[in-house]
C-alpha cells in the first residue's frame, strides 16, 4: 500500500492540521499516511488517522526581523516568503534537504503539501508525485513568472525575486534540484486540491473551475436565524492584543467561542466578563443554532463556514491574507473589517454593535447562503478520494 505523506509547513492555525486530518480519513483503507507538521498543538486531530504524527519542518514567520529592518508589509507572496526566510540558502539547503531524508527514509509514494513549498520542491527532486492543497492563496500557479500585488494600499515590493531564484538554484544544486526561472516555479506540483470558493481566490482567472473543491468547513446547512450569541473564533496568538482581550470583556453581546490559543490568564478574564469559553471545537450545528454574528480573523475556513450558513460576521485580520479573504467577503455585503489590526477597544466594540443591529446584512447574509449552497458538502470524503485515487 502506497504511503502518503501530510505536509505542512507555515502557518500556526489549527485549520492547516484539519485539512490534512480530512484528507487522511479520505484515504485509510487506500494508503498509509505519515503527517509531518510545522506545529504539533493540534496534533492529537490527525494521530488517529496517520501512521505517524511528528514534527516536520517549519517555515515560521520573522515577525521579529521584519519589525527591526522596519520593512513594509508584505506586498506579495514574495514578500511573505523573505519573512520566512526562504531566501537564506542554508536554511533552505537543510530544510529541503530533511524533506528528501525523510522522504527516502519513509517510503513516501505521494505528497500532499499544506502551505509546505519546500516539501514540494524535494517531491520534485526525489520524482515523487505532489498535490497542493489549500486556499487558493496559499498555492500560487506555478506558471506566474512573478507573485502578483493583491491589495492596491499594500504595493511596495521588498523582495528580489530574481535574487531569490539565484539562491534557490545555488542552494539546492548539490541535492539535485532542477533550476527554475521565475520563484512562483518553486509551487511547480502534479495537482492541486483547491479548498475554496472562486470569489475567495485571488488566482481564479488562472484556474480551471473544475478544479475547485467545497472549501474545508463542517458544513451543516444555513442557520435558522434564530441565534441570540456572537461567537469567537481566534485560534493562535490573537489574544495578545490587549484592545482585542478589553473589546470582548465590555461589548455587551452574550458571547461563546473557542479560544484555543487564548492564555490561561485571557481566558479567566473573559469568563468573569461572562463569555462561555468551550474547551473543544465546537459542532457546527451547535454555532449555527445559537449564533447571530460571527467574530473571527477572517480565517478561511470560519469565513466560509459564516457565509454558508449564513451568518453576518465582523473580522479583525491578523496579516494580509486575512485582509484579503475579509475584504472579498466585505464586498459581497455579508461582512464588517477592522482594519488595522490595532484598532482600539472602542472602535471594536463599535463595529461589534453595529454589525449585530445591521437588518440588510442579516438579509444579504442569508441570500448568499442559499447561493452557495451547491458548492458545500456535508461530507467531503468521496469527492477528496476521487481527487485521490489518480495519484494513488
Amino acid at each position: 500500500m502506497i504511503r502518503v505523506l501530510l505536509a505542512w509547513e507555515a502557518g500556526a492555525g489549527r485549520g492547516h492540521v484539519v485539512t490534512l486530518a480530512r484528507v487522511a480519513r479520505a484515504l485509510e483503507g487506500l494508503a498509509v499516511c505519515d503527517a509531518a507538521l510545522g506545529w504539533m498543538d493540534h496534533a492529537g486531530e490527525i494521530a488517529p488517522h496517520v501512521d505517524l504524527a511528528y514534527h516536520g519542518a517549519r517555515l515560521p514567520y520573522d515577525f521579529d526581523g521584519h519589525k527591526a529592518r522596519r520593512a513594509p508589509a508584505n506586498a506579495t507572496w514574495a514578500d511573505y516568503l523573505l519573512d520566512c526566510h526562504f531566501a537564506d540558502p542554508a536554511k533552505l539547503h537543510t530544510n529541503v534537504a530533511w524533506w528528501v531524508e525523510t522522504m527516502q527514509l519513509r517510503g513516501i509514494g505521494l505528497v500532499v503539501a499544506d502551505y509546505a513549498p519546500r516539501a514540494l520542491m524535494a517531491a520534485r527532486i526525489l520524482g515523487v508525485p505532489s498535490l497542493a492543497i489549500g486556499t487558493g492563496y496559499g498555492i500560487p500557479p506555478a506558471s506566474l513568472e512573478s507573485f502578483p500585488v493583491f491589495l492596491p494600499e499594500y504595493a511596495q515590493r521588498e523582495a528580489d525575486e530574481t535574487a531569490m531564484v539565484g539562491a534557490i538554484n545555488l542552494s539546492l544544486a548539490p541535492l539535485g534540484h532542477q533550476p527554475i526561472r521565475f520563484l512562483p516555479e518553486i509551487y511547480a506540483r502534479s495537482g492541486d486540491l483547491l479548498r475554496t470558493l472562486p470569489m475567495l481566490d485571488p488566482y481564479h482567472a488562472s484556474r480551471d473551475p473544475a478544479d475547485y473543491l467545497p472549501p474545508v468547513t463542517d458544513y451543516a446547512g444555513a442557520a435558522p436565524g434564530t441565534g441570540t450569541e456572537m461567537f469567537c473564533y481566534f485560534s493562535s496568538y490573537e489574544l495578545e492584543n490587549p484592545a482585542l482581550v478589553e473589546a470582548l470583556e465590555t461589548s455587551g453581546l452574550p458571547t461563546f467561542g473557542y479560544l484555543p490559543g487564548a492564555s490561561d490568564d485571557v481566558r479567566a478574564r473573559l469568563k468573569r466578563a461572562g463569555m462561555a469559553i468551550s474547551d473543544r471545537p465546537l459542532p457546527v450545528t451547535e454555532i449555527t443554532a445559537r449564533a447571530r454574528l460571527m467574530f473571527t480573523s477572517g480565517q478561511h475556513g470560519i469565513l466560509s463556514l459564516g457565509m454558508a450558513a449564513g451568518l453576518r460576521q465582523v473580522f479583525l485580520p491578523q496579516h494580509l491574507e486575512h485582509l484579503y479573504m475579509s475584504r472579498r467577503a466585505e464586498a459581497e455585503g455579508v461582512g464588517s473589517v477592522i482594519w488595522p489590526r490595532t484598532a482600539a477597544a472602542a472602535e471594536i466594540v463599535d463595529v461589534l454593535h453595529a454589525t449585530w443591529g445591521n437588518v440588510a446584512m442579516g438579509k444579504r447574509v442569508q441570500e448568499m447562503a442559499r447561493a452557495l449552497a451547491s458548492g458545500f458538502v456535508t461530507d467531503d470524503a468521496d469527492l477528496l478520494r476521487q481527487r485521490l485515487l489518480p495519484f494513488l
